[in-house]
């Protein structure tokens, strides 16, 4: 099976078909039974092409008399492929990723071949006389050097430098093209964190507990789980739930009580849902709403594995005012649709189809389930307003709106004193989310 030609046909469709990158991943690993070392490099090649998609790009034009966006998009994966495996894999030596690549081409796009064995010669032979490294030294404007040499889209550096300032800033940025924590959540409603460390050190898979989260457990070996985690009992048997830390301090943050009734506005894929109900120990009334039937189906699943017996789904769109449930809430937790800027680490996709447009549409989706979710609050309620993106039009001026709209609300800082909180990859390696907590 020819790997490259495989991560090619996956990463046409992540970058022209508008495939998600996990999912057409998953999909592709499911219909092809490829051995472990293949595996790997066909995963490293997709998320590190992915990742550093302007960085490569910016690497073919300096070997290129044609514009990147000019070459037919085979062409310009094609490069794309054997720059990334050139510049970041030490493994396989440079002449073969280069004819392994002309190879591909003769096969997809054979009147390109001498096109593409020219440019990875040049790029080659520039890598043989010492001339891999990036010099940050050379360029004059730090956010548009960090743009290219980490492939984040340079009105998203603003964004970073915007929320976090300049020190952080810099060295967050860095940190978003490398592989995330593998992290998940003790499910106490089965299982202590005490047995679940030494259930998976029984199977041989090394675990650091969280530093977030007292739930959290990072498995920095996977062991036996590295095909497949689904596979073992412990998660069948619902011990543990995937999940980064950010999303378990979400919940957290809101923290539900036994006896509450408690709204999830967006409850699928169901991370969030199933740990409200463990924080409240399966005591009340959590309502789980979703606005496709098909993800909800996801949310049951999970409530089944992991068991989940105080939820109830409902199939409704949040941006549907209902009276029925007006002030009938004592917590809600809208964690709402966004760009997604925080978790660019686990899709970096988002960085590069992410428009404008897009961005104004999902502001007034946020807005009305903010105005909505008040409404459904009971007074003396709370409600915790969740992103995973680090845009302030999404985050703090949306509460700042909310506050003008409704003046009975009032914003519960966090423990360090600030109304709105930001987490990122330098607080133990988790996602950027932001989150505020409103009572009513």
């Amino acid at each position: 099976m020819n790997i490259r030609k495989l991560a090619l046909e996956t990463l046409l469709k992540i970058d022209y078909d508008g495939a998600y990158s996990n999912l057409e991943i998953k999909r592709t690993l499911l219909r092809f039974p490829i051995k472990d070392e293949d595996r790997r490099l066909y995963l490293n090649i997709v998320y590190g092409c992915l990742q550093n998609q302007i960085y490569l790009d910016y690497l073919i034009k300096q070997q290129s008399s044609r514009p990147v966006n000019k070459l037919h998009k085979e062409i310009s994966e094609i490069l794309r492929i054997a720059i990334y495996q050139l510049y970041f894999l030490d493994k396989i030596p440079n002449y073969a990723i280069v004819n392994e690549s002309v190879n591909l081409a003769a096969e997809i796009q054979p009147q390109a071949k001498g096109f593409i064995n020219g440019v990875l010669r040049n790029i080659m032979r520039k890598i043989e006389s010492g001339g891999k490294e990036f010099k940050f030294e050379n360029w004059d404007n730090e956010k548009e050097a960090l743009s290219i040499r980490f492939s984040v889209p340079l009105w998203i550096v603003h964004k970073y430098y915007e929320v976090f300032g300049v020190e952080k800033a810099e060295a967050i940025i860095p940190l978003l093209n490398e592989k995330p924590p593998f992290t998940v959540r003790c499910n106490t409603l089965k299982t202590s964190k005490k047995q679940l460390l030494q259930d998976l050190q029984d199977l041989g898979v090394d675990t650091v507990p969280g530093n977030l989260s007292p739930n959290a457990v990072h498995l920095t070996n996977l062991g036996i789980f590295e095909n497949n985690i689904e596979n073992s009992h412990l998660y069948r048997d619902g011990h543990f739930l995937i999940q980064d830390q950010a999303a378990m301090l979400t919940v957290e943050r809101l923290n539900p009580k036994p006896g509450n009734r408690v709204l999830d506005m967006c409850a699928a894929p169901g991370g969030k849902t199933t740990y409200l109900s463990q924080m409240m120990d399966n005591d009340g009334q959590i309502i789980g709403r979703d606005i496709y039937a098909s993800r909800l189906k996801l949310v049951e699943q999970s409530m089944q594995r992991l068991g989940c017996t105080n939820i109830i789904l409902e199939d409704q769109d949040g941006c549907d005012f209902s009276h029925v449930d007006e002030a009938s809430f004592d917590k809600i937790l809208l964690d709402a649709p966004c760009t997604g800027l925080g978790v660019v680490r686990r899709k970096p996709e988002i960085k590069y189809h992410s428009t404008k447009e897009g961005r104004k549409a999902l502001v007034k989706i946020q807005a009305t389930l903010l105005e909505n979710a008040v409404r459904y609050l009971k007074p003396g309620g709370e409600l915790l307003y969740s992103t995973c993106t680090i845009n302030k039009d999404e985050n703090e001026n949306q509460i700042n709106k909310l506050l003008v709209k409704f003046p009975q609300l009032q914003i519960i800082p966090d423990d360090n004193g600030n109304d709105y909180t930001y987490t990122s990859p330098l607080m133990d390696g988790c996602d950027s989310f932001f989150m505020c907590l409103l009572k009513k």
